[in-house]
């Protein structure tokens, strides 16, 4: 007979020894179940078995009975699943599992106990069950003991299968669980220090989070308006949106960029690489890199304000976010912007463009800054439907090439000088390209990300209307260059700065917010009367100021209660434009320089009601004194200019102040911790167009207003002359009613006398 791994021919003074052992052990274990009811014991590195006991049974005396009966100990119910149990296996406190299987083990030995295998795996049994002792707390870890801890877990399965009061158990089994952090195949991924900065802390859109999300752009596209896409690019092929792509040049639906003159038409290949570069193995990623993109090919030849029209409106219910890489010359001394068809199309597109919420045109401000541009004479970048984007480089400092504005909505990230890195992204392989390139660069490179983080916030929100992506981004940027930037906090509270608009775009803050963002209240704006002026221009440091006042009277037939984009519509003449020094002085007294002086402006054209315009006084309220200020800051050798008139354009919303705050304290809220994680979640509006909608021509308009007219009078006339013409008529008329009157009154009186 063996005993614990020992021969019958061990003497009886051994035996002795080792029954006073198992002895001592099941005291131990006794007294351990006595314990489990206090409280219970989870260990590392050990065996478990999940149980579900027989509701019928009493739980604490189930639970010790069965721990005792099977030599396992108790770690606790299992999270609320009531009669769930984890039962633990402990070397130290398991006699009764030993006892077993080294029954088990001694049958299985029976045929030959005097052979060298019998005995070598008797020795290496009684160790394994030695070390399981004495090295409980790790007794996993002990080597060549796999048939041992086999045999276990036979054994203790064994009784569970055979336990009336389990229904069910199941060993725990370690499962390969990882963390869902980001890992790119794409080899340039770790060189796109604008989605993840490992050098420049906060230096980045902050974007990893958002992805972690699973929010990367889905069921969104954006239309890249450039010089083409090279969409068999395989950076670019898996996102690429055929439908909602045209060639406006040669006409046709491929926009691939053309390669056969001198140019280098990779401009557009680039933008599209940052918005949306698929995750793959090649170069890097876009921003929303679940996003399309589709590609509207306009700059490959010359440009006409019919071609601008088609380009903001191509494939209007398919493309959502319009991305627009260019401008006027950025020579610092150009004055245009849309013209009229451009203009009428802009409107189109925020007003039926996704099915109602209003297309998004992202602009980029401009690289004119070394030239002493200023954004604010690019009709694009001014524009109240437009999204305004400069540039900081990877220090947070503004670029020598990116323009001061007051029509600035944000920045977002680009290349730098000195040791700051320029944009990595995908590039064209032809005509020597490689299609990766570290060298995107300028404001170009700055507004496709945030046309590539709209793309996120629509995932996240797909209700957002133009004017909601506006107001988000005012309220969520974060400042970036404090100590230079010249900040100011305005009456509403909001920060702007002329380098750097409302901050630099933060994707974590932006698509937080608007997840729980309800939509704004429709746009009202107002707009003044003409003022004229005719006063000469002074020399600085005198100043020409004129005053428009505001009343809340004037207001309450446009329900504008609070302000969003101003402009000021300016004529005057000059005989040296870019001397003049232009501000707008909001009633809070907010300043704002709408038009900045610029040193290689030689033009003696003057302005013709051209539009400036400034953010600076967004959610403040629009009554009270609007003062225009002008001066002359040259060295006086030449006339001085006039302001010939000037008007004034107030764009807002019904939404009242108290709203307002209301509404930054649900973004604080949101961008301070998780909304994805709360239960906050806000309905999206019905569309606000359920079928294409199509304007009515402005001649129709006219022929229904002249018409409308014109039966009004004829209505008036034909009552006029009834009441003061035609007497006689009227006489014979009443004459003739009251014969027949008396007439029906005698056939009355004599019916009733035949009755």
């Amino acid at each position: 007979m063996e005993v614990f791994g020992f021969s019958a021919s061990v003497t009886k003074q051994q035996l002795v020894i080792l029954n006073i052992i198992a002895i001592h052990i099941c005291l131990v274990e006794m007294n351990f179940g006595a314990y489990l009811r206090v409280k219970p014991t989870i260990l590392s590195h050990s065996l478990g078995w999940a149980v579900h006991l027989d509701s019928s049974f009493d739980t604490t005396v189930s639970i010790r009975q069965l721990c005792k009966e099977i030599g396992l100990i108790y770690s606790g119910q299992i999270g609320e699943l009531k009669n769930h149990y984890l039962l633990q296996f402990n070397p130290s406190h398991s006699s009764s599992i030993y006892r077993d299987i080294l029954i088990d083990w001694n049958a299985t030995v029976k045929l030959d106990r005097k052979s060298k295998e019998t005995f070598v795996s008797k020795k290496l049994h009684r160790r394994c069950i030695k070390d399981f002792i004495l090295r409980s707390d790790n007794w996993l870890n002990v080597k060549n003991c796999d048939r041992t801890t086999e045999m276990i877990i036979q054994s203790i399965e064994k009784k569970l299968h055979k336990n009336s009061i389990v229904v069910w158990f199941s060993k725990q089994v370690p499962r390969q669980r990882i963390k869902r952090s980001l890992h790119f195949k794409d080899p340039q991924f770790k060189e796109q220090w604008h989605l993840q900065n490992n050098r420049q802390k906060n230096m980045d859109i902050n974007v990893t989070g958002v992805w972690k999300l699973g929010i990367i752009g889905t069921g969104v596209t954006v239309a890249v308006v450039d010089d083409g896409v090279e969409w068999t690019n395989p950076d670019i092929f898996d996102n690429y949106n055929k439908e909602a792509s045209w060639d406006l040049n040669d006409n046709d639906g491929d926009p691939m960029p053309n390669s056969n003159n001198n140019e280098s038409n990779q401009h557009g290949t680039r933008c599209a690489g940052e918005i949306a570069a698929v995750a793959n193995d090649v170069c890097g990623v876009g921003v929303a890199y679940g996003a399309k993109v589709s590609g509207v090919k306009v700059l490959d030849g010359p440009m006409t304000d019919s071609l601008e029209a088609s380009a903001f409106n191509t494939k209007l219910q398919l493309n959502d976010v319009y991305s627009c890489s260019w401008g006027p010359e950025d020579d610092g001394t150009t004055v245009d912007g849309p013209h009229y068809l451009a203009s009428k199309a802009m409107m189109q597109g925020i007003e039926t463009g996704r099915q109602g919420y209003g297309s998004i045109y992202v602009v980029a401000s401009g690289n004119g800054g070394a030239n002493g541009d200023n954004c604010n004479y690019d009709g694009y970048a001014n524009s109240p439907y437009t999204v305004t984007i400069g540039a900081i480089d990877e220090f947070g400092n503004m670029p020598f090439y990116a323009e001061e504005c007051a029509a600035m909505l944000a920045v977002t990230f680009s290349s730098g000088q000195g040791r700051s890195r320029s944009i990595v992204t995908t590039d064209w392989s032809k005509c020597g390209g490689t299609g990766c390139t570290s060298q995107h660069s300028g404001t170009s490179a700055a507004a496709p990300i945030a046309a590539g983080i709209i793309a996120l916030m629509l995932q996240a929100r797909p209700c957002l209307t133009w004017r909601d992506v506006q107001y988000l981004i005012a309220i969520t940027a974060t400042k970036v260059d404090v100590d230079h930037a010249a900040w100011y906090v305005n009456a509403a509270g909001l920060h702007h700065s002329h380098k750097h608009g409302f901050g630099s775009m933060n994707a974590w803050r932006l698509v937080s917010a608007a997840k729980v963002w309800p939509s704004l209240p429709w746009m009202t704006v107002f707009t003044s009367g003409d003022n004229q002026v005719g006063d000469a221009i002074p020399m600085f440091p005198d100043i020409l100021s004129v005053n428009y006042t505001v009343t809340a009277d004037m207001l309450e037939s446009y329900g504008l209660l609070l302000l969003e984009q101003v402009q000021v519509k300016v004529t005057l003449f000059h005989p040296q434009r870019g001397n003049l020094l232009i501000q707008l002085v909001c009633p809070s007294g907010t300043v704002s320089v709408i038009g900045a002086p610029r040193p290689k402006d030689n033009s003696s054209q003057g302005l013709d009601s051209w539009p400036f315009a400034t953010v600076r006084c967004w959610g403040e309220e629009p009554h009270g004194t609007w003062q225009l200020l002008l001066t002359d800051t040259g060295k006086g050798k030449l006339q001085p200019g006039e302001l010939v008139s000037w008007q004034i354009v107030l764009y807002g919303t019904p939404l009242s102040p108290n709203d307002f705050r209301q509404r930054l304290r649900w973004v604080q809220d949101a961008t301070s911790s998780n909304p994805f994680e709360s239960n906050v979640s806000i309905e999206c509006p019905a569309l606000l167009h359920s079928l294409p909608f199509t304007p009515i021509a402005d001649k129709m308009l006219k022929v229904f207003c002249l018409s409308g007219m014109l039966l009004l009078f004829l209505a008036c006339y034909e009552s006029l002359e009834n009441i003061f013409c035609y007497g006689e008529e009227k006489e014979e008329m009443k004459k003739l009613w009251l014969s027949q009157r008396s007439q029906i009154y005698s056939c009355d009186n004599t019916w009733n006398s035949r009755g």
